[in-house]
């Protein structure tokens, strides 16, 4: 499953990337965080972590649904928003 990735602090874009999820665990390093990801039968296993100090967040862990995104999706973070978007292209 591809996952594109952006966190934002309100409308600013802070950092935007991909992954391509498999059954290996893999690790990607971002501008601001590392991800680590892998893929089960059902769900993406994916956590981000090692955000810097001026980051106010420490790890998201997300259990994301084998799925394709019809729109982009995100999750509200307090200060900061995740977005995603899945494809099964991968």
């Amino acid at each position: 499953m591809r996952v594109d990735l952006a966190l934002f602090d309100g409308d600013e874009l802070l950092d935007r990337g991909e992954l391509l999820v498999g059954k290996a665990a893999q690790t990607s390093s971002f501008a601001l965080f590392q991800a680590t990801f892998e893929l089960r039968p059902d769900a993406a296993d994916i956590v981000l972590a090692n955000f810097p100090e001026h980051v106010d967040l420490t790890k998201v862990t997300l259990d994301m649904p084998i799925h394709e995104s019809a729109d982009w999706e995100s999750v509200d973070l307090g200060r900061y928003t995740l977005a995603f978007w899945c494809r099964l292209d991968a």
